[in-house]
């Protein structure tokens, strides 16, 4: 069986936060750019919209120049990117402290000035690994064993949920695994995702504290489970 070696392809910390108010996009903007060192220096988009429009919809979006970093801020969530679209090269451990530290700055202002609700939180991780005996024979020799049904297949996705407990947070787990083809046209890439998501059903205000607790766990949470599921970390 192939070695897996994960490389991170986008980290994403999400704040859901209460409707927000945006009475001033510009100074918002420029407040969360100095929490965060002058991070996003790339050109700034910020959207007037009606009352009416889905809070999904981000109001501002901030990003460097590359761009790799960057954040959407919409009426009721908060997300921070890191993202590297291309042939991704750093292992998570290259990669966590630079973004926690940005993130945690982030955090912070959201809290302390804002005094944002924040009911839930969440962290997700995207990693791929290049297999060169194929992809999807991979996923049948690990996890579907003799099944005829899935012998010819074109690509497969495996999709588990799990509900548990990570230290004091009951949280979701989705670990998502698919396959995908390279340029090249082999079936030779290994896209593994990761969502850890406090659960709706038990919503509460997290703290500054509480929430920078989370996504040390939630990532230590991940390099387990990945662990785990393929015997090799993240």
């Amino acid at each position: 069986m192939s070695q897996l070696d994960f490389f991170i392809q986008n980290i994403q910390g999400v704040l859901f936060i209460e409707n927000f108010a945006f009475r001033n996009k510009l100074g918002i903007a420029s407040k969360i750019n100095e929490a965060v060192n002058n991070l996003f220096d790339g050109d700034p988009t910020m959207l007037d919209l009606p009352p009416e429009a889905p809070l999904e919809i981000p109001r501002i979006q901030l990003k460097d120049s590359k761009p790799i970093y960057s954040l959407n801020f919409c009426a009721n969530r908060i997300d921070f990117f890191y993202n590297n679209p291309g042939k991704p090269e750093k292992k998570l451990s290259d990669l966590k402290d630079e973004y926690l530290n940005y993130f945690f700055k982030i955090v912070a202002l959201v809290k302390q000035e804002y005094h944002l609700s924040t009911p839930r939180v969440a962290v997700v991780l995207k990693a791929l690994s290049n297999i060169e005996m194929g992809a999807n024979l991979f996923l049948q020799e690990k996890f579907l064993g003799n099944a005829q049904f899935f012998k010819e297949t074109h690509a497969l996705e495996i999709h588990a949920l799990e509900k548990k407990r990570m230290r004091e947070f009951d949280i979701n787990q989705w670990f998502r695994i698919k396959t995908a083809r390279s340029p090249m046209g082999g079936d030779d890439i290994l896209f593994v995702e990761t969502d850890i998501n406090t659960q709706p059903e038990t919503p509460r205000d997290f703290g500054k504290e509480e929430i920078l607790e989370f996504c040390v766990s939630s990532i230590e949470f991940a390099k387990e489970s990945f662990l785990n599921c393929f015997g090799v970390p993240l």
